[in-house]
Formats: C-alpha cells, structure tokens, sequence
C-alpha cells in the first residue's frame, strides 16, 4: 500500500514541477508571438494546464478503460479549479479580487457554466433516454465540442474588440526557437505522467476500496490540477489578478471539451457507460461555477480574522459536501 501512495506522491510532484516550467514557458510564448494577457490565460495556459487531464483521460479510456476515472478527473478538475478561485480570492489581500479583473473573466465563467450544463445534460440523457452514438462517439461529446469552438470564437472575439496591451519584454534574453524546445520538453514530462496516473488510480482504488468515481474526482483531479494551483498562485504574486482567474475558467472550458477527445479514444459512448455519480459531480460544478460568477459581478467583503469573502467560503463549503457525497455514492454504487 505504501509503494502505492508514494507512486501517486512521486506523480503529483513530477506533475507540479513540468506544469510550472510549461506555464512559463508559455508566458514566454505568448510574449514572442504578441498575445495578450488575458488570451495568454484563458486559451493558452488552460490548454497548457491541462495537459494533464487531456493525457490521463486518454490514458484512462484508452488502456485502463474506466469511463468514471476519465469523466471523474474531468469534473474533479473543474471543481478544484474553482477551490483555487476561492484560495486565490482569499490571498487577495488589496480589495476585492473583481476589482484587478476584466469582463472577460465573467465571459468565460458564464462559458464554463453552459458548458458544463450540456455535459451535465448529456450525461442524464446519454444513460436514461438516448445513448445514442456516431462513429463510436456519443451524440453528446460531439455537442460538447461544437461548443468549445463557439466559445473559443467568442473569447477571441472579444479580445480583438478590447484590446491589452502587454508590458515591455521580459524574456528578451530568451529566443523563440529555445522557447518552443523548452516548451515541448516540459510537455512531453507532463504526458509522460499524465499517462501513467490512471493506472496508480485504479490500483489505488481497487486496494482501498474506493470508487472509480471517487478517486478520479478528488485524487486524480488532486494530481492533475496542480499546475493550475501553480500557475494562478504565481500570476496572482506578480499581479496578474486577470490571468490567474482567465487561467482557472478557461481550464474549466477546456476540461469539459475533452469528454471528446476521451470519447474517441474510448470504446463505446462514454457519457452512456459512465457512472450517475458524475450527474451529481457536474451539478456540483455549477453551482460553485454559479458561485464564482456571482463574486466577480457582485464583490464580497472580507470579513472575520481570515478575511475570507462569502462567494470564497460557499465555495469552500460546496466542495467538502461534494466530496463527502461522492464518497458515498461511490461505496453504495461499487
């Protein structure tokens, strides 16, 4: 047992180390080719970020063949990354965070929220009413990413109508040949892990008698979000508010477009074979999405000797019912 967690362990920190050099890297990136800070964190570090997720899903539906460890990280992911919105609000210590960040911060949180409601969606409809599938792919899935391109569309919209401008080079010294190299070695690491922790996943659930549904919501999404803590905790440091929250939001987006990709890979429709638990866990992802958006058009003061804002304690409080919940919906479903 010992061997195990010392696996899991060892993966997360691998994981931690490769997302924070891939994240600078893709700072620098977005420095060599003119995007902005607020497209840096929306679209290119949520892809960036979440390489993790997009690997071991793949892993998972590909070679372990767990539907509930693929769609559990998905969601778990999600869910984390808005634990990391209420630890950054919290750390935010000049004001309210709502005040350092753009609309499109609120254009994104209100993306992920329709997004995650189709998912949610089409996993009750996938399992109960029509689990139907093309090409080996749920109907569902294929929405989900019709979706994503609509939302990109709109992101970039939006940028090129509201302009940023970034400040003056600090990668100067940095060659955009070197970056590109640099970039994809951090990458490859990054895959490298992502591909093998499903595999100490579902041993871990099978010697501690967990759900699949359980371990891939909170310990896989553990491992997977932990360039996201990461990165936003980095940018919040530098004063980059806007994109450590673009980041978090736009990972969510980008989390729920890979029940795609994890459905090609997977043999059968996904969403269909998937457990209920993950009903559960999308809904709960809504509602702390809801949360979040609420904070950001209405900012909370913080009160009490930990300066915690409401919209930051909700959050808090949501996902240790969720887990709790999880949990046992887990043991009594097997």
């Amino acid at each position: 047992m010992f061997l195990i967690w010392f696996k899991l362990v060892m993966l997360v920190t691998v994981i931690i180390f490769a997302g924070s050099k891939l994240s600078r890297y893709g700072d620098i990136l977005g420095e060599k080719l003119g995007l902005s800070g607020s497209w840096i964190g929306v679209v290119l570090l949520a892809a960036v970020t979440s390489l993790p997720e997009l690997f071991s899903g793949i892993s998972s539906s590909a070679l372990v063949r767990q539907p509930d460890l693929a769609l559990g990280n998905i969601y778990g992911a999600c869910v984390m990354n808005l634990v990391v919105v209420a630890v950054i609000s919290t750390l935010h210590t000049e004001g309210p965070i709502s005040a350092r960040v753009g609309r499109e911060q609120s254009l994104s949180a209100a993306l992920g929220i329709i997004a995650v409601a189709l998912s949610g969606i089409g996993l009750f409809v996938s399992r109960r009413i029509l689990p139907i599938s093309l090409f080996d792919v749920g109907l569902f899935s294929f929405a989900i990413f019709v979706f994503y391109l609509v939302a990109q569309q709109m992101i970039f919209r939006h940028e090129k109508e509201n302009p940023s401008q970034r400040g003056e080079a600090q990668y100067s010294h940095i060659t955009l040949r070197g970056a590109v190299i640099r970039f994809c070695l951090a990458a490859a690491v990054i895959v490298a892990a992502g591909l093998y922790l499903p595999m100490v996943a579902d041993e871990l659930a099978g010697i501690m008698g967990w759900g699949r549904s359980f371990v891939g919501t909170v310990f896989m999404s553990l491992a997977t979000t932990s360039p996201e803590l990461v990165v936003s905790i980095s940018a919040l440091r530098m004063g980059q508010a806007g994109m450590a929250l673009g980041n978090l939001f736009g990972s969510c987006i980008f989390n729920i477009s890979l029940i795609f990709i994890d459905d090609i890979f997977y043999h059968g429709a996904i969403m269909a074979d998937a457990s209920p638990t993950h009903i559960f866990t999308a809904f709960l992802t809504l509602a702390m999405m809801g949360v979040a958006l609420t904070g950001l058009l209405f900012p909370a003061r913080k009160k009490g000797l930990i300066k915690v804002g409401w919209d930051a304690a909700v959050i808090f409080g949501l996902y240790l019912l969720g887990v709790y919940v999880i949990f046992k919906m887990g043991l009594a479903l097997g």
